[in-house]
């Protein structure tokens, strides 16, 4: 393969996916000579931040007197005439050099990239390096580690951690955590450059959020020493145990609703038994009061049995805790099952002022599961949605099949959950409606477990998503 014919087969986007993963220091040029993309290993090798190597020359960053072109023609001379690997010595910002082999790649044409590799350097040079084999395993090990120099600067960096701190590579290499994190705070941030004081952690938890993701992070820390004692870098490493946390909390919340369930299975029969007598003995005043035309003292009588109503309702949303309730499995329709509770949610809309739009694929598997306690879930999300919007918006009911599980999305395009609450409304009598009992999606999401799915809520811009997701048949 000619060095053109490489351009020729490899497109521009593809070439610099290359460069960041060759596993040897490379940069790219420009016709003039200008270095225009290098990757973290050039980075290492030559103690340069990639903002400084991106102001940088052919000249700079190679030890030559020579024009840019003159010195690539050079070398291919070297390598076509006399059968000789172009060499050249490398400047490093310590103003050190050190001698490497070049492989060109020209490009063609007044735009050209010309893409040169340094192959016999795969790891930083210096006194701070670390041997290659330790280098590959904090690439690829599934843990956040940074390697710190004793000025406090970013010797090498895990891809995981990368993705975590959600920075790429280059933009931190050989910087100080002052300059690479600069909005990581001391109250926030388990990042600093007191680290290199002795100030270590242990198995500490930390949150974190990146800007598009949070994290839940156990942090270590600790420093290197020489034979004399003296700290000369440190690391840290964290490792991303969200899943676990999430878990935790599932857990945690599990074992609330049975704690609540066994109360209420307790207290369900000695409360309704009294109830039971009220209401019975009220709906006999009633009726007198309305044959002794006593109006006023009947609408007393109502406002009380409306709320021993209120009263029953809460003890049953409080037995749908219980530890086990009886699933009826079979097979279920989902498409069946919607189109009975539609008109009810269409009815609830139409008072409200809302509309109610319904997209759903032309094939969706059946599920197993309960379709009237299906019915209650979609329902009660359905209800919540249109309250939410305060009598304008647009509800929408989304169900397609995706991986073998159908997912059916409810969204309403109200206010919004703020993110402070988004993780507690699934908490048992948490509600923000005035006349709300808070145990609702508490229910829901028990129900939902039951039959192997889960449920959760996204409220991102503008609205409420709910996404129910249920195995398929």
């Amino acid at each position: 393969m000619s060095s053109n014919s490489f351009y020729l087969e490899i497109g521009m986007d593809e070439l610099e996916i290359h460069l960041h993963t060759m596993p040897f220091a490379a940069v790219f040029f420009n016709g003039q000579g200008h270095i225009v993309e290098a990757n973290a290993i050039l980075l290492q090798a030559t103690g340069h931040t990639y903002e400084e190597i991106k102001q940088k020359t052919y000249q700079d960053l190679f030890v030559t007197k020579d024009s840019f072109e003159a010195w690539l023609s050079y070398c291919d001379i070297m390598r076509e005439r006399f059968l000789q690997t172009p060499r050249s010595l490398l400047r490093l910002k310590s103003g050190e050099t050190c001698m490497c082999d070049l492989m060109i790649y020209r490009g063609n044409g007044e735009d050209a990239i010309h893409y040169i590799i340094l192959p016999g350097i795969q790891e930083a040079q210096g006194p701070d390096a670390f041997p290659s084999i330790y280098q590959q395993i904090v690439r690829e090990i599934n843990l956040g580690i940074i390697l710190l120099s004793k000025e406090a600067r970013i010797l090498e960096i895990s891809n995981k951690a990368c993705t975590i701190l959600g920075v790429r590579k280059t933009e931190v290499i050989n910087k100080t955590i002052e300059e690479a994190f600069p909005g990581m705070g001391e109250e926030q941030g388990f990042i600093s450059s007191s680290l290199l004081s002795g100030v270590t952690v242990s198995d500490k938890p930390y949150s974190w959020n990146n800007g598009e993701q949070r994290f839940e992070l156990i942090v270590d820390s600790d420093v290197f020493r020489d034979a004399a004692g003296q700290i000369k870098g440190g690391y840290y490493i964290f490792k991303n145990i969200t899943n676990m946390r999430s878990l935790e909390e599932k857990i945690e919340r599990s074992d609330r609703l049975a704690m609540i369930g066994q109360i209420a299975a307790g207290t369900a029969h000695e409360i309704r038994n009294p109830l039971t007598s009220i209401n019975g003995f009220l709906q006999m005043m009633r009726e007198s009061l309305e044959k002794a035309g006593m109006q006023k003292e009947k609408s007393y009588t109502d406002i009380m049995l409306m709320e021993i109503k209120r009263i029953n309702d809460l003890v049953s949303e409080f037995l749908l805790l219980s530890k086990q309730k009886k699933i009826q499995y079979k097979l279920v329709d989902i498409k069946q099952v919607m189109c009975e509770i539609l008109p009810i949610v269409k009815n609830e809309a139409l008072l409200q002022g809302i509309e109610v739009r319904m997209e759903q694929e032309e094939y969706l598997p059946h599920i197993m599961g309960d379709g009237e306690l299906l019915k209650q879930v979609f329902l009660n999300i359905s209800k919540n949605g249109i309250e939410a919007m305060g009598g304008k918006g647009e509800l929408t009911v989304r169900i397609v099949s995706n991986h073998g599980n159908l997912e059916i999305t409810i969204h309403d395009s109200g206010q919004g959950i703020p993110p402070y609450l988004a993780d507690k409304i699934f908490e048992p009598f948490f509600t923000t409606k005035e006349n709300g009992t808070g145990l609702g999606l508490p229910v829901c999401q028990k129900i939902i477990h039951d039959m192997g799915g889960s449920i959760r809520v996204s409220s991102k811009g503008f609205g409420t998503t709910f996404h129910i997701i249920l195995p398929s048949c």
